[in-house]
């Protein structure tokens, strides 16, 4: 079947005939189907400009894997914790107080979870472009940088909290909204690979301010959040605004002019955008309200996507990643000189992003069920491992054997369930659910780092109040994954090679997301009478 429009997209044609639409988003849903069998290198090469735009997403990543480090990190330094913290004369330590070790590592989240829940609505009104601009000034990192009392360092902890959480938000819906089908998985899984590479670099910066015990230290490590801050920002003024948050917005003319930018003026722009119309329309009138609500993820067949995506990023937790995160602090308490649990961390997450790229490759071809639950059951037995070596933590070779699992669970975690996790929560919501389901599912992730965070440290640490597990904290999240197990087996689906549309009629049919991978979903959802707006109305007002 030739695809090829006869008209030639640059100077656009009126279509006023229904039909004629009809028959456009026939073209670009068999025009979809097609580029879903090509190769991952030929759809590389077909859109290539698609993927530089996708650097604005990616730079949001990379604001959130560096603040990770800035507020995780920075605890574990000398300088810091001189500054803030105490000297244990029996064990000849340094030690930083339990409670305000769990604030500066949760209360972040607190943040991150307003500014998703703010993001949501905010996007849905002035766009993905105007939005990721906003949050990435609001970058507050001078109240951190001049702080001088435990308070004020967690305020600004916070009101940064707030705007990486925006930006998270906007950044996962914009890459799921602008990535082709074909690619769509590892797109979106560049997500997880940008927040690791900046969290290595994040590390290598704090490593090399170790040895250095003056304030400056680590206050450098807070002030280089105002450079990375400042990408979404350089980025979302030079990508062009999310097709389907125009079409939304029935701004057809400026969808087009979108979907030409992603994909180039001669690759069926009017059949694209036609199909795209028909794909939010339908949902358009299989609901009850024209405006997307937060409420509206928790109704119906959503509800059950909506679950799906808060299992998956609360399943982060689960899975110790709040523990593995925490493990250069945690090593010095038992005996790890902080100079190592630094180098075998950087190692750790190096080796995380070689092996991740490979990964996409062969993830696409094993599923992303498969691959998640693959990920959780190895968990399990590593962080078994880590709590039985507690045992022996007094003896030196046990230490370095703990720091090494600990940093190759990270690098497991991160090709299995940590790009499982990004390039799945994006994919499981509706067109017009999207961004709010996305705010969801970051307030979800922030929740859950919060929770975390401010729990783990009372497990393994020293001192009243804590339970001094040390390394057998393993064995609580041991449990907690086998847990996670159970829940997975029965509601994370395989949405590989499945469109959104396709997901839709899953859900909409009550398949168990147990059998997505092997159902097929038959004809054409173009029969259903959907009335379709030519993108080139004269009664729109331009825009982008």
């Amino acid at each position: 079947m030739d695809l090829k429009l006869a008209q030639s997209d640059a100077q656009p044609v009126e279509h006023s005939d229904q039909s004629a639409q009809e028959q456009l988003a026939l073209q670009g849903e068999a025009l979809e189907a097609l580029e879903k069998e090509h190769g991952i290198w030929k759809s590389v090469k077909a859109n290539k400009i698609s993927l530089l735009y996708m650097l604005a997403a990616y730079s949001c990543a990379a604001v959130y894997g560096y603040d990770t480090i800035a507020n995780g990190a920075t605890i574990a330094m000398p300088a810091f914790e001189l500054y803030f913290g105490h000297y244990n004369a029996a064990l000849k330590q340094l030690y930083l107080d339990s409670i305000w070790t769990s604030l500066w590592s949760s209360m972040t989240n607190v943040g991150s979870i307003l500014g998703s829940a703010i993001a949501g609505p905010v996007s849905q009104r002035i766009g993905r472009r105007h939005t990721g601009m906003a949050f990435g000034i609001t970058i507050g990192v001078v109240v951190q940088y001049t702080a001088k009392a435990k308070g004020t360092l967690l305020a600004g902890k916070m009101i940064n909290g707030f705007a990486v959480g925006g930006l998270l938000a906007v950044g996962t819906t914009y890459a799921s909204e602008i990535s082709p089908p074909r690619l769509r998985g590892i797109l979106l899984g560049g997500l997880a690979f940008f927040i690791v590479a900046m969290q290595t670099i994040g590390l290598a910066v704090v490593r090399s301010f170790v040895p250095n015990t003056n304030p400056s230290a680590f206050r450098t490590v807070f002030a280089l959040q105002w450079v990375v801050g400042a990408l979404p920002i350089i980025a979302f003024l030079l990508v062009p605004e999310s097709p389907s948050y125009l079409v939304m917005k029935e701004k057809h003319v400026a969808a087009h002019s979108s979907l030409t930018r992603l994909y180039g003026k001669e690759n069926n722009i009017d059949a694209r955008l036609a199909h795209l119309q028909f794909s939010i329309l339908h949902e358009m009138q299989k609901s009850t309200n024209s405006d997307a609500s937060y409420l509206d993820c928790f109704k119906g067949t959503d509800l059950k996507r909506t679950l799906t995506v808060c299992l998956l990023m609360f399943g982060n937790g689960l899975i110790g990643t709040a523990f593995l995160t925490q493990n250069i602090y945690f090593l010095t308490f038992t005996g790890l000189p902080v100079i190592h649990a630094f180098d075998i961390n950087i190692a750790g997450f190096g080796l995380a992003l070689i092996i991740m790229p490979i990964t996409w490759c062969f993830g696409d071809k094993i599923g992303r069920r498969p691959l998640y639950i693959v990920g959780v059951i190895g968990n399990v037995i590593g962080l078994a491992t880590v709590g039985g070596l507690g045992y022996a933590s007094s003896n030196t070779g046990a230490v370095w054997a703990i720091a090494i699992l600990m940093n190759l669970l990270i690098v497991w975690q991160q090709p299995t369930n940590t790009v499982v996790t990004w390039a799945m929560a994006p994919e499981l919501s509706s067109h017009k659910l999207r961004q709010h389901t996305q705010s969801i599912c970051i307030m979800m992730q922030a929740f859950t780092s919060w929770l975390f965070a401010f729990v783990t440290p009372y497990m393994y640490n020293v001192g009243a109040g804590s339970g001094n597990l040390g390394a057998k904290t393993g064995f609580v999240y041991a449990g907690s994954s086998i847990l996670l197990l159970l829940v997975s087996y029965f509601l994370i689906p395989e949405t590989k090679g499945l469109t959104t549309e396709e997901i839709d009629y899953l859900y909409e049919n009550k398949i168990s997301p147990r059998r997505f991978g092997s159902a097929k979903v038959l004809g054409s959802r173009a029969d259903d009478k959907v009335e379709l707006k030519s993108w080139s109305q004269k009664s729109e007002a331009p825009g982008s």
